[in-house]
């Protein structure tokens, strides 16, 4: 059931941008109107720092929030990427006896937890990890300032002992200088970069952009008079062919967050962990209309314009343009594939415990819950994808 656009605190600020723009967008039924490309809406929506979703103080993940990640199905994939970490540490830095896991857009802290406690302080029917000699810290780096404070709460007791510690995005250039080697995490971060979104009509690539709907006073979708040129560079770059009416979205930014760092950071690794494709499954001719959705409550939608700021817009990761960003700049892919087979590989199926216990909140049988839940739910372990790159 479809729920009615509303006006919220950011709805002024989006007809302020869009009026003071200086572009022109045409609307459905052909008129030229003032619009910004849909990039700068989904950026206010997102991150205008008074009233942007990730920028107000509530928290988005987990039950009182909009959705959840994988490490909120048990600890389960925290053991298994601290394990899969500890054994890349030892056959690529061989030399090294300090580790430094950078969870880059870590949210409330909950899988750098399950990583440190799989390392230092196994839980209950959870297998210890070994560290192969290595001492591992964590350092998140997050913007939501409710979700830093989440976050120290959750591993104050590894802050308190020198080996975790939370920092927003401006402390983020330490890390270039950091002596040992920097293994970047980042789960379910590259969706939350603002994406542009392209279309073909009669062969000619046109960018979507958002107007001013005066009467209902709401932003409502047009197509920009002009096409940012860096998006027809990236089409002919990535051999991108569009059929006739198809919509894709171009994540520029997020590309360009893991090309930087591939570019800037030494002895390290960058481990994306995400949902998305690779580009010819992208742009098949069954995915129309892109792969752009929105989270609220847990109910997913695909009505960008219903309540801007108070929702999560997110769309799949194009891991093609990923790997030739990354790759262009200094990066060397190591690994690549389903979250499913890099939980198989690292031993997940070696969790599962037989047991006799009847109660369904026993420690136990949570975990062998968790673990059916992440291999099976809803197919979400197969259209996640697991990327790893070193960067020498």
């Amino acid at each position: 059931m479809k729920t009615a656009r509303q006006e919220t605190p950011l709805t002024a600020v989006i007809e302020d941008v869009i009026r003071s723009s200086g572009r022109t967008g045409i609307s459905a039924d052909g008129n030229e109107l003032s619009a910004i490309p849909f990039h700068q809406y989904m950026t206010l929506c997102l991150y205008h720092p008074e009233f942007g979703y990730y920028r107000t103080g509530n928290s988005r993940i987990g039950r009182e929030g909009d959705f959840y990640t994988s490490a909120f199905i048990g600890d389960v994939m925290g053991v298994q990427l601290a394990s899969r970490l500890s054994r890349l540490a030892f056959e690529l830095f061989p030399l090294d006896d300090t580790i430094q896991i950078v969870d880059w857009g870590g949210g409330t802290g909950r899988l750098s937890r399950q990583m440190m406690d799989a390392w230092y302080s196994p839980n209950e029917g959870a297998a210890s990890v070994d560290r192969c000699g290595r001492t591992f810290t964590a350092t998140i780096i997050e913007g939501n300032p409710e979700h830093r404070k989440a976050a120290e709460r959750e591993l104050e007791p590894f802050i308190r002992s020198g080996k975790a510690r939370v920092i927003d995005e401006r402390e983020a250039e330490s890390l270039f200088h950091s002596e040992h080697p920097i293994f970047v995490v980042a789960n379910e971060l590259l969706d939350a970069f603002p994406v542009h979104r392209i279309v073909n009509k009669s062969g000619k690539v046109m960018e979507w952009g958002v107007a001013w709907e005066e009467s209902k006073r709401l932003p409502v979708p047009c197509l920009m008079k002009e096409v940012n040129p860096a998006l027809e560079e990236w089409m002919d770059e990535q051999g991108i062919k569009l059929l006739d009416g198809q919509t894709i979205e171009v994540n520029l930014d997020g590309a360009s967050w893991a090309s930087g760092l591939a570019g800037r950071l030494q002895r390290s690794l960058l481990i994306l962990i995400d949902y998305g494709d690779e580009a010819e499954e992208l742009t098949a001719p069954h995915r129309m209309d892109g792969t752009l959705l929105c989270y609220r409550e847990h109910r997913a939608h695909n009505d960008p314009y219903r309540d801007p700021g108070e929702q999560d817009l997110t769309a799949h990761v194009n891991f093609s343009h990923i790997r030739r960003s990354v790759e262009g700049n200094g990066g060397k892919e190591i690994w690549y594939g389903t979250q499913k087979r890099f939980l198989l590989e690292a031993g997940i199926l070696e969790q599962l415990s037989a047991h006799s216990h009847e109660d369904p909140f026993h420690p136990v049988v949570r975990r062998n819950r968790a673990i059916r839940q992440l291999l099976l739910s809803d197919g979400m372990s197969e259209l996640f994808k697991v990327q790893i790159f070193v960067i020498e």
